[in-house]
């Protein structure tokens, strides 16, 4: 006899108490949360450690860099791997961790009347539940159950991060719309990049999913793992180029040509990550943190995340600690 999945259905009132169409939240996945749908959409990015993503019954291996589109009634639950489980009391960065953005359905609806462009609308539609076709063909052929897309070159987690701030800040709407839309619109583009078969359309067909095409080419994908290994180090673009087996030169313009900005600034937008997550713990006194993200002096690391995030170290802590 087979047993029946029991699915809990989340609603959008148990969330969007402080705004009134979004949700952001960072997460530890852990094995009691029970699989759920929601009446909402969500957007969930693996920032650390691996495991199983159940989405709608079908089990898919999650890691660092996964992004899922889940639309409104299909469910889903992380479980860790054992290796994650064994380090959520030791080592942060290996924990199961994700970042979710909640979008009301009614917020959608808005935004694609407002928006007014057939392509888009389509999506949003797909996110708000119902069935998604394209080209003329048959809903029923183009049904489409969640969207899957790799996240090589840290755009998405660069979005996350600062849509995570502004929704833990002061209550600014145009911002926190701001983020939130430019969070939709690079989903949307790796959305349209995606071939049939990319995105699932059966359980049948997940067993097989494949990822969309990999945004940044395997040296690339070498520098970011090497700089996500060494950030705390004094790396230069010299240092990261022989790591992934290149020259300089070629390492910047592919930077610039895969990812859409330069080294430096991708080496800066790590750093910056890496910071938020020590104030975000809480373990690390403040002033013990310029060496641990790589910068030698406590000015230099007090004016650049500023100058990212828009708030003070210690005015993020605070708000981070508000907001647990």
């Amino acid at each position: 006899m087979t047993s029946q999945r029991t699915i809990q259905h989340y609603m959008e009132h148990h969330f969007f108490g402080r705004h009134p169409d979004i949700y952001v939240q960072e997460a530890v996945e852990n094995l009691w949360l029970s699989e759920h749908d929601h009446d909402f959409v969500e957007l969930v990015l693996v920032t650390g450690g691996r495991g199983t993503h159940y989405v709608d019954g079908v089990p898919l291996q999650a890691e660092r860099g996964d992004l899922f589109a889940i639309p409104v009634g299909i469910s889903h639950i992380f479980r860790p791997s054992a290796s994650s489980l064994r380090s959520s009391r030791s080592s942060y960065g290996e924990r199961l961790e994700v970042l979710n953005c909640l979008i009301s359905k009614a917020a959608l609806s808005r935004l694609s009347a407002f928006l007014g462009d057939d392509g888009i609308a389509e999506f949003l539609n797909w996110l708000s539940g119902n069935s998604y076709h394209d080209h003329g063909q048959d809903h029923d052929a183009k049904r489409r159950s969640w969207l899957r897309v790799r996240d090589d070159s840290d755009e998405l987690r660069g979005l996350f991060t600062r849509l995570h701030a502004e929704y833990m800040g002061p209550a600014e709407p145009l911002s926190l719309w701001s983020g939130v839309l430019s969070l939709l619109a690079a989903v949307y583009r790796h959305a349209d990049l995606l071939e049939d078969g990319e995105v699932a359309a059966s359980s049948a067909e997940a067993a097989t999913f494949a990822r969309s095409r990999p945004s940044a080419g395997a040296p690339v994908r070498k520098a970011l793992a090497y700089m996500r290994a060494h950030y705390a180090e004094p790396l230069t673009a010299a240092v990261v180029a022989r790591a992934a087996g290149i020259g300089e030169r070629q390492l910047s313009r592919l930077f610039a040509a895969e990812t859409g900005r330069p080294f430096r600034r991708h080496l800066e937008a790590m750093r910056i990550d890496a910071c938020c997550r020590y104030l975000r713990e809480g373990s690390v006194a403040i002033m013990d943190l310029p060496p641990l993200v790589g910068y030698e002096q406590w000015k230099s690391l007090s004016r650049v995340f500023r100058q990212a995030m828009g708030l003070s170290l210690g005015e993020y802590r605070k708000q981070a600690m508000r907001n647990e």
